[in-house]
């Protein structure tokens, strides 16, 4: 019987390939887990559907799970379908659809925008529910771009203190918002309102995804975190 070298050679380099994928893999899931630990096990849920601003959904579950966060991207579309187009045709798969989150509870609730996304989301009476829920107990609700008009279909005709927030938008929306909330502070990227214990984080638009991002996570972490994750991504 014949040595076949070149055999025996690619056997050995597809198994020391498989012991390093799994090495890593083991490595990362190590490394998840105590960012996690570090993070306090906060925990975020961004609501998405078919129409969701790709930019605005990808950049801040990115933001947030650098710094520890576990981020759960939740469909609200009719279907339990996968995986959603985002606005520009960026596929994401959710983790959760809106049915299997009710009565769950999150440190962070958030809508990214996108026009069809946002509207999907401000027709979906279980989105608002979860969004109600979560504001009244203190918990932090977030939306970028167009998000806020969903905000303001979902919290401001229940809840008087959502009515006094201060928020920025995407400039198209303001004129909207401005007959729902406190003002709106277009010359502002990111704005950061608490009224009475009970805070509304809101940003632009894509261009502002990231620092969004870091709002939050300072707000779930601490401002020592954001600044970190900030530094890694060189924002």
């Amino acid at each position: 019987m014949s040595f076949d070298a070149s055999r025996f050679k690619n056997i050995f380099l597809n198994r020391l390939a498989s012991k390093l994928i799994q090495h890593l893999a083991l490595h990362d899931m190590k490394k998840n887990r105590e960012n996690s630990k570090k993070s306090g096990g906060k925990k975020a849920l961004v609501l998405v559907a078919n129409g969701s601003e790709d930019i605005e959904v990808v950049a801040t579950v990115d933001i947030l799970r650098r710094g520890g966060v576990d981020v759960k991207l939740c469909s609200v579309e009719k279907n339990d379908e996968k995986p959603l187009t985002c606005a520009n045709n960026i596929q994401i798969v959710p983790d959760l659809h809106i049915d299997d989150v009710q009565g769950q509870e999150f440190d962070a609730v958030i809508v990214p925008g996108g026009s069809k996304g946002t509207d999907k989301i401000t027709a979906c009476k279980k989105a608002g529910a979860i969004l109600l829920d979560h504001y009244k107990s203190n918990k932090i609700v977030a939306a970028i771009c167009a998000g806020p008009i969903a905000l303001s279909a979902h919290l401001c005709t229940a809840e008087k203190n959502a009515r006094q927030h201060d928020v920025t938008c995407y400039p198209e929306a303001a004129k909207l918002l401005q007959k729902q909330f406190k003002s709106v502070k277009l010359d502002q990227s990111v704005v950061d309102s608490e009224v009475n214990h009970r805070r509304l984080i809101t940003s632009q638009g894509p261009a502002t995804a990231i620092e969004f991002g870091l709002k939050i996570l300072s707000r779930l972490t601490d401002e020592k975190k954001a600044e970190e994750i900030r530094t890694k991504v060189l924002a």
